[in-house]
């Protein structure tokens, strides 16, 4: 069921449905006028949601709507995560007095759990409708209650254009905190007479970002002081540029127009850093300057070199560099005189920013030979299967002859393996290289005068090229708990490139596998995602560090036992009416469906008689007088017959 470009930018207020463009939420029932209980299955056993599509009249029903019968059904469905965040809520100690107040459904204990979807629909207060595709504005939803006796009645019947919707409020961003380590935001917005907004999530992107994502999924919506509010704080790294917004959404997820973005940065100005290392060195014809690196942050805007020949005035600009610089040449200078220099970081435009020191050192160009210095900013890089790319810095020094390189295995063994090289990167061939070798490289720089600098820093890098990795063996399977228990050889202990496995399977008789499992770092694996009565067909492949997989293990091969996942009826119960043969038996909770079969006494073949749907009783008229007749009973779940139950035998009266 769509919506329009008008309608999304609204939402529902309340009511009994609430629908989205992908959903309609069905409000079950609400609580007694004056109850202070929102547990609505103390009068009925159960509801019923019904739907008529096209609003022809042609209800059919979609869902049966129950309060859980224990707390570990109310886990099992709200999940573990939330009923143990709602024993901690109502201050429980143990699953038992939690259940209590569950069942009590007492609105000042249970709090803010009102607000959650996911705790409404465990204790069927809500009920979600996912298939709306054929839904339209004369869709029709219909809640009947049903009692314990079997007694339905009609609760409500609802059509969806019946559904007022209302505009969501525009937020602007009213107070904001930013520190170095944490960021507050409150947005707000005089309350409207009538809001759809509940809850808000807020979005975030830094400046080496280029999308926003989620960093508050569901923030509450609160009203103060006659205002709407939507607060957030979060921890913040020091020096970061970050941009928010926020965004409303209604109790059935329909979303609002988000705030306009708003930019913060995280730092203050005395937690700052300035230049610091900073040194110059004498080198060819230059001056070489260096500092270290100032941190990653948005707060810098360049670094400014300031140069003078006395210490004490006469600065001028020599030039300006990005905030990211570690070093400057300047070749300005004359040989054999002292020159003076102040670096500092320049910051961007900010309340409460002001200019950092200098940084200050001096130096000399000496006429006089020496060695280069050694090579820097060397990377290692595989651009394709091919080759190794190796790049490095170029140095300060004008009097360079070429660089080389060198390989080896460790550093005691490195050998130049290219010919002189005058640019900065060179590639060199994986023809020869193992892929399971990890490769170091280094560069040195030889000068006119045929001075060898010392070795870069090396860099190590192992090539990616396929390479066998072994597949395991001895896969076996057995049932045990509810799960399909895998087990295999440990390739992992035998052979040095495996890392770990992946698991296959497949239903006997399908020409593909699927993966079932993520990459296995031990040899077992519990697959519960198994249906009774199949039968199955598993594989195991090794996994080295590069992605490369073995070819498949041999094949294990399981039925699933029906068991463990339905049984039938514990008993069965014989009776003779004026109308026919009354059967009844006892309550079952694996399987609620039920197939009848019968057979003449003198006779060794069952016919099924009928099949039953959430009911323990049934009257065979079929039932021929005077002729004995044995009776037995199955279960069915999910399609999927048990075994039968106990046979009884009775003779129907004449």
């Amino acid at each position: 069921m769509g919506l329009s470009a008008q309608q999304i930018q609204t939402g529902v207020v309340g009511g009994h449905l609430l629908p989205s463009d992908k959903q309609v939420t069905v409000m079950v029932n609400a609580p007694d006028a004056g109850s202070k209980s929102l547990n609505i299955f103390k009068k009925y056993k159960r509801y019923e949601v019904s739907k008529d599509q096209n609003g022809t009249g042609n209800f059919k029903k979609q869902a049966t709507v129950t309060f859980p019968v224990s707390y570990s059904e109310f886990k099992k469905r709200a999940g573990s995560s939330l009923a143990d965040e709602f024993k901690i809520q109502v201050k429980a100690k143990d699953d038992a007095e939690a259940w209590a107040i569950l069942q009590s459904g007492d609105v000042q204990k249970i709090g803010y759990f009102f607000l959650s979807r996911e705790f409404l629909e465990s204790i069927g207060m809500m009920w979600t409708d996912t298939d709306v595709k054929g839904n339209s504005p004369v869709t029709v939803y219909r809640v009947s209650a049903v009692d314990a006796g079997g007694k339905a009645e009609v609760i409500y019947t609802e059509v969806v254009s019946a559904v007022k919707r209302v505009p969501f409020p525009r937020f602007k961003l009213n107070r904001a905190l930013v520190a170095d380590s944490v960021v507050q935001l409150t947005w707000s917005i005089p309350a409207p007479a009538s809001n759809p907004a509940v809850f808000a999530s807020v979005y975030k992107k830094s400046s080496t970002s280029k999308r926003f994502t989620v960093v508050a999924e569901r923030l509450i919506v609160y009203n103060r002081d006659d205002s709407l509010h939507v607060y957030f704080t979060e921890k913040v790294n020091p020096g970061e540029l970050l941009t928010y917004y926020m965004q409303p959404y209604d109790m059935a997820g329909n979303r609002g127009a988000g705030s306009d973005p708003t930019s913060h940065l995280t730092k203050s100005f005395k937690s700052i850093a300035a230049i610091s290392g900073f040194k110059v060195k004498d080198t060819t014809n230059a001056l070489y300057l260096s500092w270290n690196a100032l941190p990653r942050q948005a707060v810098y805007s360049g670094i400014q070199i300031l140069k003078s020949r006395s210490a004490q005035k006469d600065f001028v600009v020599a030039d300006t560099l990005s905030p990211n610089a570690v070093n400057y040449l300047d070749r300005k200078v004359l040989p054999n005189m002292v020159y003076y220099y102040q670096v500092r970081p320049l910051l961007v435009p900010y309340p409460g920013f002001k200019m950092l020191p200098t940084a200050t050192a001096n130096g000399s160009m000496q006429v006089k030979k020496e060695r280069p210095s050694k090579p820097g900013g060397l990377t290692a890089k595989q651009d394709s299967t091919r080759f190794i790319v190796l790049s490095w810095d170029k140095n300060p020094e004008l009097d360079l002859f070429a660089y080389y390189v060198l390989r080896g295995t460790s550093a005691k063994d490195m050998r130049v393996i290219s010919p002189p090289i005058r640019d900065t990167v060179y590639r060199d061939s994986m023809k020869y290289l193992n892929g399971a070798t990890q490769y170091i490289y280094a560069v040195q720089v030889m000068n006119l005068a045929q001075n060898m600098s010392d070795l870069s820093a090396p860099v190590g890098i192992r090539p990616l090229k396929a390479q066998y990795v072994a597949s395991p063996a001895g896969v076996q399977s057995r049932w045990a708990d509810k799960a399909v228990n895998l087990q295999w050889e440990n390739t992992v202990a035998v052979y040095d490139n495996v890392i770990g496995y992946i698991v296959f399977r497949r239903e006997k008789g399908e020409p593909l596998f699927k993966v079932i499992s993520k990459v296995e770092r031990l040899p077992f694996f519990r697959d519960t995602l198994v249906t009774p009565g199949k039968t199955y067909e598993y594989g195991i492949s090794s996994v080295d560090a590069f992605a490369n997989q073995s070819l498949l293990s041999p094949l294990t091969e399981l039925m699933i036992p029906t068991d463990d996942f339905i049984a039938p009826p514990s008993d069965l119960y014989l009776t003779n009416k004026p109308e026919g043969v009354g059967l009844s038996w006892p309550g079952n909770d694996r399987g609620n469906h039920y197939v009848i079969y019968r057979r003449p006494a003198s006779s060794k073949t069952f016919s099924k008689v009928a099949m039953v749907e959430n009911a323990s009783t049934y009257l065979d008229k079929t039932a021929v007088p005077g002729v004995l007749y044995v009776y037995k009973l199955t279960a069915l779940l999910d399609q999927i017959e048990s075994k039968a139950g106990q046979e009884k035998a009775v003779r129907r009266q004449k």
